[in-house]
């Protein structure tokens, strides 16, 4: 998915499930608020049919708390999913107006800031519905030139930017699916939000 906000925001999501699955348990969400987006990557243990099921529960569950603060959104959402399969999700909220971004990754997932500057994002260690030991929000300002990237564990982590020589210049839509294309692992869901600030 792609929208188009000129002068605030490039973005774009982009999900597949693993091969031989016709759904999957990753969701790349993108969902707009009062002047901010809040972004969600979501990656539910397992595969098939019940992780595809869990993950639309987390979708909903997230647009109907949208005005939360990705802090508290991780908790009471740790607390939904108690007694289910769990899974590992990344949220970060961001206002274009002001290039504020805040950021909690619970799991192996993955936030990286490139451009000007080359940034990991902060993720602990634990699965929503199981495990959470103190989260913490990054809070940091996104400007001109920076291009935002969550994935989940199914695209491979450290990927070198020299290996998509075009991340700077194509569209965050094409961003986002060139990184799953290139870089996913077949076996395994893969999903990836692509984000910059525009002038």
């Amino acid at each position: 998915m792609a929208l188009d906000h000129p002068g605030q925001l490039d973005v774009g999501a982009y999900a597949r499930a693993a091969e031989g699955q016709l759904v999957g348990g990753d969701r790349a969400l993108v969902l707009p608020g009062a002047g901010f987006y809040l972004l969600a990557v979501i990656d539910v243990l397992g595969h098939g049919p019940e992780a595809h099921q869990l993950a639309s529960r987390i979708e909903n569950f997230l647009r109907g708390h949208l005005s939360e603060k990705p802090l508290k959104l991780i908790n009471i959402l740790h607390q939904h999913l108690h007694g289910s399969r769990g899974a590992v999700v990344s949220l970060a909220r961001f206002e274009p107006a002001s290039g504020d971004l805040r950021f909690v990754g619970i799991g192996n997932a993955v936030g990286r800031i490139l451009g000007p500057r080359h940034q990991h994002l902060l993720t602990k260690e634990g699965v929503l519905g199981h495990t959470l030991r103190s989260p913490r929000e990054e809070h940091l300002c996104l400007t001109e030139g920076d291009l935002l990237l969550i994935y989940s564990d199914g695209v491979s982590s450290h990927f070198e930017t020299s290996d998509y020589r075009h991340i700077h210049g194509d569209p965050a839509e094409i961003v986002a699916r060139e990184v799953v294309r290139r870089f996913g692992k077949p076996h395994d869901d893969a999903s990836c939000i692509a984000m910059r600030p525009l002038s």
